[in-house]
């Protein structure tokens, strides 16, 4: 089967192309010819039997990005078919946004793709609550599914049992989560004074960037085996999100799978782990607060059973959505691809 990953990202580093990167490779696993489209440098998109498009409301909140997606979805047809796979979602009428990005046309997303797409699979049920909502609203023939978020994608190079000294701060700076931000900036310096060691590292950013002073400082995209040993060493993760409606988090389903303890903002997807897996994940909004948490915080023994699926369970569970196209449906050329222009729709 020929699938086409389609995705919007300023840059290789953020977390949804590195998710689009790792499914490509699991899907290939179990013998499906796929490979990735960034939508913002792409100059055509490839018309396949499937077409999977990571969705997350911030990453199509710009204009241009926005009408482009509108006339993508408006531009399917058969015998092409459409998976969104959601890495997040605002509810219908959600006014907690904080700093979280608006997406002002979310509702045609939506809309659209609700009428387009054999199925919508959301990353957390927070995701799927979410989208339940706008479907009491427009209603549509896509099926609403859940599989959670995968975890690490390949296991780390040292033990599991055993645990590093310092507290993980790190993923992708942005609005919510910045390195310049005020609440980072007080915690990490909270957890000097309290002689608490914090390894700050930034996905997205370079080492000539400024960041807060931490006790260790790394930055730039690190190789699968390097981050799973950076989440493994960890005797906690931190999440210090400015947000309360975040539905779906990778460095809390990586910190899962390696089982790690994580201390977190209450935000909703955080809320609904904590259900899952009380022994791991410990919330707190006063960011004050924290460095004596981190020292309270017990280390995990490991072998906690939370469910957080591994990349290639994932790719089982997106592939079984699949269905084989029609022997006498040609796809243009002799390799069974053909070109939607998309700089053409993109309109920037």
């Amino acid at each position: 089967m020929l699938v086409n990953n389609l995705h919007f990202s300023v840059f290789d580093s953020c977390g949804i192309s590195i998710f689009s990167r790792h499914l490509r490779e699991a899907l290939s696993r179990l013998g499906h010819e796929t490979f990735v489209t960034n939508l913002r440098t792409a100059t055509s998109v490839t018309r396949a039997p499937v077409w999977i498009l990571h969705y997350v409301p911030s990453s199509f909140a710009v204009p241009g990005a926005s009408r482009a997606l509108i006339t993508l979805l408006k531009s399917l047809e058969e015998p092409n078919k459409l998976f969104v796979i959601l890495h997040g979602l605002h509810s219908y009428r959600e006014d907690r946004l904080l700093d979280d990005t608006p997406c002002p046309q979310q509702a045609e997303h939506i809309r659209l793709m609700l009428e387009t797409a054999e199925s919508l699979t959301a990353l957390s049920e927070s995701a799927a609550t979410a989208c339940r909502s706008w479907h009491a609203i427009f209603g549509g023939r896509a099926r609403i599914l859940r599989v959670d978020h995968p975890g690490l994608f390949v296991p780390s190079t040292r033990l599991t049992t055993t645990h590093g000294s310092y507290a993980l701060l790190a993923g992708i700076s942005r609005s919510k989560k910045s390195h310049t931000g005020g609440s980072i900036r007080t915690l990490l310096d909270l957890c000097r004074r309290n002689h608490i060691r914090v390894w700050e590292h930034w996905t997205n950013l370079t080492q000539s960037e400024p960041v807060p002073q931490a006790w260790r400082q790394t930055c730039g995209f690190l190789s699968d085996v390097d981050w799973a040993d950076l989440i493994t060493q960890a005797q906690v993760v931190l999440c210090p999100y400015r947000t309360r409606i975040q539905s779906v988090s990778g460095m809390i389903s990586e910190a899962l799978s390696a089982h790690r303890s994580i201390l977190s903002t209450s935000f909703d997807l955080a809320l609904e782990m904590k259900a899952r897996a009380p022994e791991l994940i410990f919330l707190e909004d006063n960011i004050q607060r924290w460095p004596a948490l981190i020292r309270q915080i017990p280390r995990s023994s490991g072998g906690i059973v939370n469910g957080i699926p591994t990349w290639d369970s994932f790719a089982r569970s997106i592939a079984l959505e699949f269905e084989p196209p029609e022997p006498s449906a040609p796809y243009g050329t002799e390799s069974g691809r053909t070109a939607v222009p998309w700089r053409a729709l993109r309109n920037f």
